[in-house]
């Protein structure tokens, strides 16, 4: 009943999706034999133009084009945080404005592969990112987060460095709360940003993570991103990489 209680239904099967598979893709062979196949590729085709993976590539080489951009397009380092993540690691993302392309630039592979969005609270990532970490030993995990959402909890920071965790924790800074600053503008067309800035005194994230305990490097040059991400996210310990990004509205 649980199971037809939204949409009517003949006959409602609880089962994994995987086991469902392997039986009823063999039995629609079976069933539609040739034609069912052909109809099934052509299909396909009309699909592949415009389909996740066609999109990719397009996005790839629209987002490659912002690499000499300063400040750092944020859009740009979304795309080498993605191409130098290692195949098993494991993404919490609280970038919000700065990770907005991240799931259409990472296929996402298995369950635990993604961590996102909190019912619209922030300042959750880098804390989550320490329980995903030691949930998951032996995966590297990487955390995504914005300037702003990481002052929520930027004392996480000691517990990783205290427990040596494999989590790396990428701070794209802009400055201050540019989605607050997003939402005020479209919403209310106010650009009148009160105490939405981190301008007097700046915030030294790469300082402050030091002092925690953690290896930690400043990126202001989006030539240095490639790099300095790759060896950072293949190297043991927890590790932050503030890098200084592009906080226009």
């Amino acid at each position: 009943w649980d199971l037809a209680k939204n949409y009517g239904a003949e006959i409602a099967l609880k089962a994994d999706v995987r086991e469902t598979l392997r039986v009823l893709v063999p039995a629609l062979k079976a069933k539609g034999g040739v034609a069912l196949e052909a109809r099934a590729k052509k299909e396909i085709a009309a699909l592949s133009a415009n389909n996740w993976s066609s999109r990719r590539v397009a996005l790839i080489e629209q987002l490659a084009k912002r690499g000499d951009r300063a400040p750092i397009d944020p859009d740009y380092l979304t795309l080498q945080v993605v191409e130098a993540l290692p195949e098993n690691a494991i993404v919490v993302d609280e970038g919000l404005t700065s990770s907005r392309p991240l799931l259409s630039l990472r296929p996402h592979r298995d369950r635990y592969g993604y961590h996102a969005l909190a019912s619209g609270g922030i300042g959750w990532g880098l804390p989550a990112s320490v329980g995903v970490s030691i949930a998951n030993p032996d995966r590297p995990v990487v955390c995504f987060s914005g300037d702003g959402s990481a002052m929520y909890s930027i004392q996480s920071l000691w517990t990783a460095a205290h427990h040596k965790l494999p989590l790396n924790v990428v701070i794209a800074n802009n400055g201050g709360y540019r989605i607050i600053k997003q939402r005020l503008l479209a919403f209310h067309g106010d650009d009148h940003y009160v105490g939405m800035d981190f301008a007097d005194p700046p915030v030294d994230f790469t300082g402050l993570a030091k002092s925690l305990g953690l290896e930690a490097m400043r990126i202001t040059e989006p030539k240095d991103l490639k790099a300095t991400l790759a060896s950072a996210f293949r190297r043991p310990g927890a590790k932050l990489i503030e890098v200084m990004v592009d906080g226009t509205v």
